[in-house]
């Protein structure tokens, strides 16, 4: 099925690994003119998920630095995408996840970085590619979030906090950006074995008094795919979001979790 991304600017944030890189991955093999960015001390980790990006799907991402928590750094970061590739056509939100802990446990510093990673950061990434896609009259937002907006996830008070504050405001920007052409949706991942859920899982096992290896196999066994979900397979799902080939499919929010979240 051809997506109608071939050409397209799309734009991946926080993208040098992960969950980030796996959707990047996803629209370069649909022939996108993709993006991929993080701050200035993961610029190796850029460049070799460039390098991995290109080796598998023979498209060469662009590549770019910004700073999560400087909007000034986010909008410039926009605007130079646009002025060099001919505007912004896709923009995929993601970011580093919150620290894990209880209320009780974390600082007025902690959630303070929380808002501006995982919800300030949306704000200033979408305020900056919006005039982009109001101009071409179409554009497609996606943001990528947590399996939190589906059901609370414990000792990650701050991810339950503001992945859910992503999803109101996708849904309000959704009725709100209709009329440009422009659709907007919301996305969480399950378990997907990245660096993110390697931290979580050592924190959860800490507390069983395992380690992070026993306790990732006792929870994935616990799934109904007896298994984590993939980097592509939650890659493959956003891409078609984003795509021309999602028409109408606005204002929603999606987990991509092999049934994990037991909610409706």
């Amino acid at each position: 099925m051809d997506l109608g991304l071939k050409d397209k600017v799309v734009i991946c944030m926080s993208s040098a690994a992960g969950i980030g890189k796996g959707i990047a991955m996803e629209a370069a093999r649909e022939g996108a003119k993709v993006v991929i960015c993080t701050a200035e001390p993961f610029q190796e980790d850029l460049k070799a998920a460039q390098a991995d990006i290109e080796k598998e799907t023979g498209n060469r991402p662009y590549t770019f630095l910004y700073d999560v928590k400087d909007a000034a750094s986010i909008k410039k970061m926009i605007d130079d995408v646009a002025a060099q590739l001919g505007g912004v056509y896709a923009l995929v939100n993601h970011c580093p996840g919150p620290k894990a802990g209880s209320f009780e446990s974390l600082t007025e510093e902690d959630w303070a970085d929380g808002y501006e990673k995982c919800l300030h950061s949306y704000v200033h990434s979408i305020r900056a590619a919006l005039p982009y896609m109001k101009a071409a009259g179409e554009g497609r937002i996606l943001n990528s979030t947590s399996s939190s907006i589906k059901s609370a996830l414990d000792n990650l008070i701050l991810s339950n906090t503001f992945r859910m504050g992503v999803v109101g405001m996708s849904k309000t920007m959704a009725r709100e950006f209709g009329p440009y052409g422009i659709l907007v949706n919301t996305m969480g991942p399950g378990r997907i074995y990245t660096d993110r859920i390697k931290y979580l899982n050592t924190i959860r096992g800490e507390k069983l008094g395992i380690s992070e290896e026993e306790y990732t196999k006792r929870d994935s066994a616990g799934f109904p795919q007896r298994r984590y979900q993939t980097v592509d397979e939650y890659g493959r799902t956003a891409v078609f979001l984003i795509s021309p080939a999602n028409g109408s499919v606005s204002g929603q929010a999606f987990i991509c979790d092999g049934a994990m979240t037991t909610s409706y």
